[in-house]
């Protein structure tokens, strides 16, 4: 009995197949098959709808990540920004301090307010005046004591520096090299700085430091100037001259320190 229902199920099964089969090739199927789709696709459409609104969420959630990225990358940057220019500030009041340290100069701590540039002259306005003790031709110095200029104005509470590339520029300099050659180091050759007034005879070195002589009313002597970058002597002049590279970037200077005379 076992066997016989066995061949019958089989035969069952093998001529349900044979009907499928030729009943799809003669497309004698397509009145179950279309019906049968549609439900299924009708099924399906609630969980369809769901994959669509969750894949739209996650679209508009990168967007919105994108946007906050940006902006932590922006902050972070203003942030990064600032935190340089706070080291490059504590680096230069960590040098003007030790340089003070070293030497018996009384001065005053600045900030420079604005910088101009013309064919005429370079200057900076300062954030202090003759209310804090400032007064003409003060030397201004920055980093370990490098003269970049000194005060040509006052007012109560501001002042304006001359620089040393200024065309009116003219501070009595040595040179460190044997003879401690003196001359006169002077801005305004496009906004450059030259010595001029070396003695021909003496020997003068591409590399070779330049300080103030303290030979001008009012700069002590010993302030760092800049280099020797080039000489230029011609042999039938009494002088010769040289092109200064300045200690400090004069294109770059935000705190500065003024040495005013000591108080009796």
């Amino acid at each position: 009995m076992a066997n016989k229902s066995k061949t019958k199920t089989f035969f069952t099964i093998f001529f349900v197949i044979i009907f499928v089969i030729v009943f799809n090739h003669f497309h004698l199927l397509n009145f179950i098959e279309k019906p049968f789709i549609a439900v299924i696709d009708w099924s399906l459409k609630p969980v369809n709808n769901v994959k669509t609104y969750f894949k739209k969420s996650k679209q508009v959630l990168t967007e919105e990540d994108k946007n906050t990225l940006e902006q932590l990358k922006q902050q972070n940057q203003v942030a990064l920004t600032n935190i340089k220019l706070l080291n490059e500030e504590n680096d230069e009041l960590k040098k003007e301090l030790n340089f003070f340290l070293e030497n018996d100069y009384e001065h005053i701590g600045a900030i420079v307010l604005s910088r101009t540039i013309n064919p005429l002259g370079t200057t900076l306005m300062i954030d202090k005046g003759s209310k804090n003790g400032i007064s003409l031709d003060n030397p201004v110095v920055v980093g370990g004591g490098i003269l970049i200029g000194r005060i040509t104005k006052v007012e109560d509470d501001r002042s304006v520096v001359r620089l040393i590339n200024d065309n009116s520029s003219a501070i009595g300099a040595t040179i460190m090299n044997g003879e401690r050659s003196i001359g006169l180091v002077e801005g305004g050759y496009g906004l450059g700085v030259r010595m001029n007034y070396i003695p021909q005879n003496e020997i003068v070195t591409p590399g070779d430091t330049i300080i103030s002589s303290g030979l001008t009313a009012g700069i002590p002597r010993g302030l760092i100037i800049g280099n020797i970058e080039v000489v230029d002597k011609q042999p039938h002049e009494p002088f010769q001259q040289a092109v200064i590279t300045p200690a400090a970037d004069l294109g770059y200077i935000n705190l500065v320190a003024v040495i005013i005379p000591k108080k009796s």
